[in-house]
């Protein structure tokens, strides 16, 4: 990790010197933030076998949270080039069971489901480093790219949340929100990253930019096993992302 950090500084200092010249550089820097959404690859704690009574009806179900950061991207060739970022991503699994002691509505006043989430809620400072390839042509406003690369990622934050519908229970009496801890959290990750960005090849203004993006873990979500048959030591994640940005 210390290597890797290392690297991704003098990256953007290599990036930045390279860049002195506005109307001839080939750099571009920029900020980017979006929505992931992921998923745990097992089934932990405390939905495998040692789960507790009460939620039992939970059903696995995507997390959805978010990410934001800053970036940097260099050419190297007319087709190539190499990226690296700093991005807070939030990030885990959520379990849902419906809720039929609430009613919910909808803008136009139609009777919605009511739902009761429990979270994993995990939080990464995250160093992505890629490798661009641009499949426009050089001359033309269009950037569209795909790239493969590395994240390796500090833990951050590590919880727990049950969340109930609208926070009120069968009685009417509203029901608290329970939160706690999440141990075992591995404190040093790295994902594979696959994904395809679309934008404006233009080197001397803001342009806009796209990005969609899936990333998996390499190395186990926790570090202890809690659950008797050994899943959460295998437990893997996936997360699919899809991000906006400006690069100047």
């Amino acid at each position: 990790m210390k290597f890797t950090s290392i690297l991704s500084v003098l990256l953007f200092y290599g990036l930045y010197a390279h860049a002195q010249d506005p109307f001839e550089r080939k750099v571009k820097f920029g900020i980017k933030g979006g929505f992931n959404a992921s998923l745990f690859t097992r089934t932990v704690e405390p939905f495998g076998p040692a789960q507790r009574a009460r939620l039992d009806y939970f059903r696995r179900f995507f997390h959805a949270s978010g990410f934001g950061g800053l970036t940097a991207e260099g050419s190297i060739s007319n087709r190539f080039s190499i990226g690296a970022e700093v991005l807070y991503s939030s990030r885990g699994m959520a379990h849902r069971e419906k809720n039929d002691y609430v009613v919910t509505y909808d803008e136009e006043g139609n009777e919605q489901q009511a739902y009761n989430y429990f979270n994993y809620n995990l939080a990464y400072l995250e160093f992505p480093i890629t490798v661009n390839y641009n499949f426009a042509d050089p001359d033309s406003r269009t950037y569209v790219a795909a790239y493969a690369g590395m994240a390796p990622a500090i833990s951050v934050r590590a919880t727990t949340k049950v969340r109930y519908a609208e926070s009120i229970d069968a009685s009417g009496r509203r029901a608290v929100n329970e939160k706690s801890r999440l141990d075992n959290v591995n404190h040093f990750n790295n994902s594979i990253l696959l994904g395809i960005k679309v934008g404006e090849h233009n080197t001397r203004s803001v342009s806009p930019l796209g990005d969609f993006r899936m990333s998996y873990t390499m190395l186990p979500v926790f570090k202890k096993d809690v659950v008797a048959n050994g899943n959460n030591l295998k437990t893997a994640m996936l997360t699919c992302s899809i991000g906006l940005g400006l690069r100047f």
